[in-house]
């Protein structure tokens, strides 16, 4: 033998079945060359010396296949040390007996080996391998993934790995290339460990000590039966080796421990990608939005869990709150969506490989919801109206802890994604989040989930017999229905429109035109007798309306998608809206009618939409074709993508707060009660829970801080 060549040893003792099966797959699969040399511990079974000529006889030419059997049974440890002395100065490679090896499994273990000179040990992936068992880490299987072979599990993984050749603490014994060099550094296995078991860990804390590593070739899946040959003696001789293990090396076991639960260190990226490569992608969508009342959000959060729960490589469950609404309840049952109610998800809940809350975060305790749902975090950032705009908050002190919270939460996100490229520009311009983890994946407008199963029905009788225009959505400010009167009167002068003006949505408790249009019906009472509003309408008075309205007004000046013109377009009904935010980019500008904020030019459009029947035809057409690009299909193929980059992405890291917990603990109640009662026993459960304290109490000291400043700033107190 010479220096840098391998050899594959396979010791064995007993249990020649497994044995069979693992040199058939060592000789089918190992390089042309190869030394392959089996080392009988004096097995009792001899039929295990004849099948190993026989299979050598018949490779022979091609793979050098050589049986040797120990005089007396030395155990494994002394058995190892031995194919160690006798194959110098060759690297040697140990294949348990017990083990399936596929195609190019040496190439690829020997690259992982090879990928630095500092590399002691290279590992491999497998369903029973400890800390590297696919495709749940440290939860060993006795089988490969279910439907699957061995061979398309390790297809599968080698094609999707992201060969980091992650480092570990330990060499995992099942399948592992131990380099010449680290052999000759610190030696051979120790035999206080005799028969077997943890000598691999005490030569690789060995290594470890003199600057070495342990990698893992992340693309190769080696099946390991376990236990084959050990048996119950395993168990025994793993109490007393594990002990003197502790004894010798103090920080072992949290290291492994470390190694096997941490979301932080390359390892998670690899197992991650294994995982979804032979499995079933596990999502859990914050269903924080599906309370009792119906709004835009909860609309866009049942048409995604619809979309979501119907394809088959999603394992989907949704996150509800104990006030979830009738209608989205119903909708859950006809779906069959798995359910977890907000207040059970606890320390003890199973993280899917990543949680998704489909709108932006607004309490602390969103963070702390997301952080126990999912290994990765997806969030969507609809628009950034409220971090901008301080007039839908009680002070300044709330406006700056919200938007505090919003970058944090940014920042926490291992993808951000964004429903238009407005609403992305938008954040990138306040520097809220980077071009690595920004995706626009614009919304689908094909509802089918949300939709009403009973006959449209008129909100008011009255409406029934005049025509009217319509002007849907909640009373923000930033909707601008003082627009919307204006131009209704403007109509009324200029073009003898004879009908009312409708509004239809709910009524916000802050920063609404409340107080604004009160002070215009109050200054036009000509007009103020043909407004009637609505309030919140259903699906099916929804319906009736834009199926009898005679335009459709939506004057918004900001939004991070704008669903009503397609919904308008959908009933066969034009709407008028401005070309800005959004709405540039997801409509075909011609067709917006509104001229930012000209109400006699958006009146003379707003009247030619309705005298003329071509006109409306030709903008319901070209809406319905801006529409057929948006489908809530394709928005879920984006997604699912989007998933799969963050279930694969380096995890997002904070720094651990400067703080006591004493002082933490004091800025969870003040000033002026930021936070509930609920959220704070909420952070103070998770004070024990390093990566969520470092990343939810951040965002706690900024909104702090800056409440803290600004009370200062005004002399302190209430």
């Amino acid at each position: 033998m010479t220096r840098g060549e391998a050899v594959v040893c396979i010791p064995v003792f007993g249990a020649r079945d497994l044995f069979e099966q693992c040199l058939r797959s060592v000789v089918e699969h190992t390089p042309p060359g190869t030394r392959v040399l089996v080392a009988d511990d004096a097995s009792p079974d001899r039929e295990i010396e004849a099948f190993t000529r026989r299979v050598a006889e018949e490779v022979a030419g091609r793979l050098p296949v050589e049986y040797e059997r120990r005089p007396e049974n030395l155990g494994f440890v002394a058995n190892m040390n031995a194919v160690f002395r006798d194959t110098a100065p060759a690297d040697v490679v140990i294949v348990n007996s017990d083990t399936v090896v596929p195609a190019a499994w040496l190439e690829r273990l020997r690259a992982a080996a090879y990928s630095d000179g500092l590399v002691a040990t290279a590992s491999t992936l497998s369903n029973h391998g400890t800390i590297l068992s696919v495709p749940d880490r440290d939860r060993p299987s006795p089988l490969p993934p279910p439907g699957l072979s061995i061979t398309e599990t390790d297809a599968r993984i080698a094609r999707a790995s992201p060969r980091l050749y992650p480092r570990i603490p330990t060499g995992v014994g099942h399948c592992l290339y131990i380099r010449r060099s680290a052999l000759e550094l610190v030696g051979r296995f120790d035999e206080a460990f005799s028969p077997g078991y943890g000598e691999e860990v005490d030569f690789s804390q060995r290594c470890l000590a003199r600057g070495l590593w342990h990698v893992v070739a992340d693309d190769l899946y080696v099946y390991h039966r376990g236990a084959g040959t050990f048996g119950t003696l395993q168990s025994e001789r793993q109490l007393a080796n594990e002990a003197e293990l502790n004894r010798r090396y103090r920080y072992y076991a949290k290291a492994v421990h470390e190694a096997a639960r941490s979301e932080e260190l390359p390892l998670a990226r690899s197992i991650a990608a294994a995982r979804l490569a032979v499995g079933t992608l596990s999502v859990t969508l914050d269903g924080s939005s599906l309370g009792p009342t119906r709004t835009g959000t909860q609309v866009v959060a049942l048409e995604l869990i619809g979309a979501l729960a119907g394809r088959e490589d999603i394992r989907l469950r949704v996150t509800v709150p104990r006030s979830l609404g009738e209608s989205a309840r119903a909708v859950l049952d006809d779906l069959g969506v798995e359910r977890i109610w907000h207040d059970e998800v606890d320390d003890d809940t199973v993280p899917t490989d990543v949680v998704h809350r489909p709108y932006q975060v607004t309490t602390p305790r969103d963070l702390l919801l997301l952080g126990r749902l999912g290994r990765r975090v997806v969030l969507t950032q609809l628009d950034a109206i409220a971090y901008h705009n301080p007039v839908y908050f009680d002070d300044y002190a709330q406006w700056s802890g919200y938007r505090s919270l919003t970058r944090t939460a940014l920042a926490f996100a291992d993808r951000v994604v964004f429903i238009s490229p407005h609403a992305e520009r938008d954040a990138q311009g306040e520097d809220l989040v980077d071009d690595d983890r920004s995706r626009v994946v614009p919304l689908g407008v094909d509802h089918r989930v949300v939709v009403s199963e009973t006959e449209p029905a008129p909100p008011r009788a009255e409406l029934a017999d005049a025509p009217f225009l319509l002007c849907l959505g909640t009373d923000f400010l930033h909707k601008n229905r003082t627009f919307a009167l204006e131009l209704f009167a403007e109509l009324r002068r200029a073009h003898g429109f004879e009908g009312r003006l409708v509004f239809a949505g709910p009524h916000a408790a802050q920063g609404t035109s409340a107080e604004e249009e009160r002070a215009w019906l109050g200054a036009h009472a000509d007009v103020a007798g043909r407004v009637v509003d609505v309030g919140q309408a259903g699906e099916p008075e929804k319906a009736w309306l834009y199926e009898h309205t005679a335009l459709v007004l939506y004057p918004t000046v900001y939004e991070g998608f704008g669903f009503i013109p397609y919904e308008a377009a959908e009933a066969g009904t034009p709407a008028l809206w401005a070309a800005q935010s959004s709405m540039a980019d997801l409509l075909p500008a011609e067709l917006a009618g509104i001229v930012p904020w000209d109400v006699e030019a958006s009146a003379r459009r707003a009247a030619a939409l309705i005298a003329d029947p071509e006109q409306r035809a030709a903008q319901v057409a070209g809406v319905r074709e801006a529409a057929a690009a948006y489908t809530w299909e394709r928005t879920v193929e984006q997604l699912i993508g989007v998933y799969r980059e963050a279930a694969t992405a380096p995890a997002r890291a904070s720094a651990e707060p400067r703080e006591s917990l004493t002082d933490l603990a004091m800025s969870l109640v003040g000033p002026k009660g930021w936070l509930t009662p609920e959220d704070q026993l909420a952070l103070l459960a998770v004070s024990a829970r390093p990566p969520l304290k470092r990343a939810v109490f951040s965002a706690l000291r900024g909104g702090y801080r800056a409440m803290y400043r600004v009370r200062r700033a005004r002399g302190g107190g209430d």
